[in-house]
C-alpha cells in the first residue's frame, strides 16, 4: 500500500518543477509526514483527502506565488517589471487552480468570462490608444525629416514642420510612462480580483489549513 501513496508523491512532486528546491523540500516532506502520520496508503483515500496530484500541486503552486507578492522583503528586492511579471504568472496560477476544482468549475467559468470581458474591453482601448500614439509618433517622425527636406526652399516652412515634429515626438516620450501606468493597473486590478476568487472559491483541505497555521 505504501507504493501507492509513494506514487502520489511521485507524481505530486513532478509538478512542481516551479518552485526551488528548498521549497519543494519542504512542501513534499509536509505532505509526506501527513500523510504517513494519517495513515493514508491507498490512492483513492489520498485523492479524496487531498486530490489529484494535478489539483493539489496547482494549489500549491498558487499559494507560494501569493506568499511571494506578500513578501515584503522579496518585494522590496524587485524592479516594477519584475513584479509585473509575477503578477500576471500568479494570475495565470490562480486561473489553473480554480479551474482544477471541479465543484468550483461553473461558478468559476461565469466569474472568469466576466473578467475576461473586462480585460478584453481594456485591452481593446488601450490597443486602440498605443496605435494611435504610434500613428502621431510616425507623423511627427515624417514631419520632422520632411523639414529638413524643404529647408532649402523654404526656411519658415522647414522649420515649421521641424518644431511640429519634435512636439510631437515629445508628447510621444512623455505618454510612454502613462501606457505603462495603465498596464500595470489593468496588472494589479485582474489580480486582486482573482485572489478574491481564489479566497471564495478555492476550498482548502486539512492538509492545506494544518500548513496555513505552521
Amino acid at each position: 500500500m505504501k507504493r501507492k501513496m509513494d506514487k502520489y508523491l511521485k507524481v505530486f512532486e513532478s509538478y512542481l518543477n516551479q518552485l526551488s528546491d528548498g521549497e519543494r523540500d519542504e512542501v513534499m516532506n509536509f505532505y509526506s509526514e501527513y500523510l504517513q502520520d494519517g495513515g493514508f496508503t491507498n490512492y483513492d483515500d489520498i485523492v479524496t483527502e487531498l486530490g489529484t496530484p494535478k489539483q493539489l500541486a496547482r494549489k500549491v503552486l498558487a499559494d507560494y506565488s501569493i506568499r511571494i507578492l506578500d513578501d515584503p522583503d522579496t518585494g522590496s528586492t524587485r524592479s516594477k517589471t519584475q513584479q509585473s511579471k509575477t503578477q500576471v504568472r500568479t494570475i495565470w496560477l490562480i486561473g489553473l487552480a480554480i479551474l482544477s476544482t471541479p465543484v468550483t468549475i461553473p461558478m468559476a467559468l461565469v466569474a472568469f468570462a466576466v473578467m475576461a470581458a473586462v480585460l478584453i474591453t481594456l485591452a481593446a482601448v488601450l490597443f486602440a490608444i498605443v496605435v494611435t500614439i504610434i500613428a502621431v509618433f510616425i507623423g511627427g517622425l515624417t514631419a520632422f525629416f520632411v523639414g529638413f527636406g524643404v529647408l532649402g526652399a523654404s526656411m519658415g516652412t522647414g522649420l515649421t514642420y521641424i518644431g511640429g515634429g519634435l512636439t510631437i515626438i515629445g508628447l510621444f516620450v512623455l505618454l510612454i510612462p502613462l501606457i505603462v501606468w495603465i498596464i500595470r493597473g489593468i496588472i494589479r486590478g485582474a489580480l486582486a480580483f482573482s485572489r478574491w476568487l481564489y479566497s471564495k472559491l478555492a476550498r482548502k483541505n486539512k492538509a492545506e489549513e494544518r500548513r496555513a497555521h505552521k
